[in-house]
């Protein structure tokens, strides 16, 4: 019997030492499946915004789930302010800018772009025509493509640039009189006009004819991922030709914009 006894003892030690050495390769057999970071623009409805639970909403929101869906790949996001953008996608920080992009060569220089997906256009929100906007106020978002154009036009207008943040801070530098016009993106100047204290002010929205805001929307991607950026070429195409991409467009505009 004590014979059993410590033969059952000694088998009990056998195991115990066989899955010490055993199940930790077993584990690292079996990786955590990787966890793309997504970056979205903070406060810039109806693109990408928190609702009042706090949860992440808008049309980039809804195509990133998507495309991570089809990728079959798990996914997280971030948000950021559009000055952070290209230095956090570029340095590997996130994987995938889901920002609408204007693709510049510049741009193009320090991340990878998908196709693009969508149309660009941007305009011009004031009382007064630009025109006639000699030594106006003119609020635009830091950073952003529509910064760097009135930059250069602003000695010819002899404008006063009004820098914002977020997107959204553009119609409050209207209602506040920091500005007396703004130059936004289509998305921002849709949500603006449909501002009924500031479309009842006599506001008008025109699309500004520049070659520069002629380029596509793209997807931003980190530049040491090559293989990501096919994938979600991939991923893309299948959401446009299967008509996903058509029902997030009406959930969130009256008009096409791609």
């Amino acid at each position: 019997m004590r014979e059993l006894r410590s033969a059952a003892k000694r088998l009990a030690v056998l195991g115990l030492v066989l899955c010490a050495a055993l199940c930790p390769a077993r584990a690292q057999e079996a990786p955590k499946p990787r966890v793309l970071k997504l970056l979205l623009l903070q406060d810039a409805p109806p693109l990408s915004h928190r609702d009042a639970t706090g949860r992440f909403v808008g049309f980039n929101v809804d195509l990133g789930r998507l495309l991570c869906d089809t990728m079959r790949m798990p996914c997280e996001f971030q948000e950021t302010v559009q000055t952070r953008v290209l230095d956090l996608v570029a340095s590997g920080a996130v994987d995938i800018g889901m920002v609408s992009l204007i693709v510049t060569p510049e741009r193009a220089r320090q991340v990878l772009f998908t196709n693009p997906y969508r149309l660009s256009k941007t305009f011009w929100i004031s009382r007064i025509p630009m025109t006639q906007s000699r030594h106006a106020k003119v609020a635009v978002v830091s950073g952003s493509v529509q910064h760097r154009w009135a930059s250069r036009k602003r000695t010819e207008h002899g404008w006063e640039l009004v820098p914002v943040a977020v997107n959204t801070d553009l119609a409050h530098a209207l209602r506040d009189g920091r500005a007396d016009a703004l130059i936004s993106p289509s998305s921002t100047a849709l949500e603006i006009m449909r501002e009924k204290d500031l479309s009842a002010a006599g506001l008008s929205a025109r699309a500004i004819e520049s070659d520069e805001f002629n380029n596509p929307i793209a997807i931003a991607v980190n530049p040491a991922d090559a293989e990501l950026r096919e994938r979600l070429n991939a991923a893309l195409q299948w959401v446009k030709t299967s008509g996903e991409l058509d029902k997030i467009n009406s959930k969130y505009y009256p008009f096409r914009v791609f």
